[in-house]
């Protein structure tokens, strides 16, 4: 059997230690499409599922980190939104909206290049303004542009969110009474369109501090953070290239203590692809004048 070319998406950011275990110490979006196309040297669409066969996150210290004695450890978490028919049908509503739009203004064709059809993940994380697509939600006569997003509260003039979209226009139906009124049962889900997942990848690269000694030095180092790999001929799909990825650390001050000197680490997410398709609507193809004629005589 012939070997598949993998694709290794790395994301890198500096995390200072704090003092509050439950907030998110680095978060933001990895725009996995763009970095695609950065390595291939052409246009990788974010209006893809991507198949997902590995992931894993790794901290270490680097040259210029403003201190780095300990370390720390914590948990990178990579947030994504499933491949559905429902999820699916939500981006190629939106999309053939977005598409129309481009076509009245004339800017679609042969000639228009790199403008791909690119959605933030909530309103309060989007694709950066040069990135994040726009639409005019209402159509004819609207003069408030929306950006598109995966998740969220739609906000008139601020960003329609794919969830709120299709909920609204798919609302569940009404549960089934008795006769007398009563319910039968309850549906077993809220909304049709799928929340979001989460994939955890705990990572430390941390030492003991041995107070025995003078001075104090440092001994038990760990570092670990190894690729998860899923089973052979198996993979995850997720749609679209927008993810989004938060830290939590563990602290060694109270939350009422900060500390004086903050450890700084660098922190990598790498994400293993082996592929992905088009969200688009496929066209409905053609047929050929033998397969054409072949239907004709089928019909007499």
């Amino acid at each position: 059997m012939r070997s598949k070319n993998l694709h290794y998406v790395q994301h890198t950011v500096d995390i200072t230690q704090g003092d509050d275990p439950d907030a998110n110490w680095a978060e933001g979006i990895i725009q996995v499409d763009k970095v695609l196309s950065e390595e291939l040297g052409r246009t990788i669409r974010n209006g893809n599922q991507f198949r997902l066969v590995g992931y894993g996150a790794n901290l270490k210290g680097f040259a210029g980190s403003d201190d780095l004695d300990i370390g720390f450890a914590g948990t990178a978490a990579v947030q994504f939104c499933p491949v559905t028919k429902n999820s699916v049908a939500a981006h190629q509503g939106l999309y053939r909206q977005w598409l129309k739009q481009k076509s009245l203004s004339g800017t679609v064709g042969a000639y228009v290049r790199y403008d791909d059809f690119e959605v933030g993940w909530d309103g309060a994380n989007e694709l950066s303004p040069s990135r994040n697509s726009q639409i005019y939600t209402t159509g004819m006569g609207d003069t408030l542009e929306e950006d598109v997003v995966i998740y969220g509260s739609s906000a008139s003039g601020g960003y329609v969110s794919l969830e709120t979209y299709y909920n609204n226009l798919n609302p569940i139906a009404l549960t089934s009474r008795t006769a007398f009124g009563s319910i039968i049962k309850t549906a077993k889900f809220e909304d049709v369109f799928p929340g979001q997942r989460t994939l955890i990848m705990p990572t430390s690269f941390t030492s003991q501090t041995e107070t025995s000694t003078l001075p104090d030095n440092y001994h038990g180092g760990i570092a670990n953070g190894d690729i998860t790999w899923l089973p052979s001929g198996n993979h995850l799909s997720h749609m679209t290239g927008t993810l989004f990825f938060y830290f939590k650390g563990v602290s060694y001050h109270a939350a009422t203590i900060p500390p004086t000197n903050p450890d700084e680490l660098r922190m990598t997410i790498t994400l293993v692809y082996e592929g992905w398709s088009s969200l688009a609507p496929t066209p409905n193809k053609r047929l050929t004048n033998k397969s054409a004629s072949k239907t004709l005589r089928g019909k007499r």
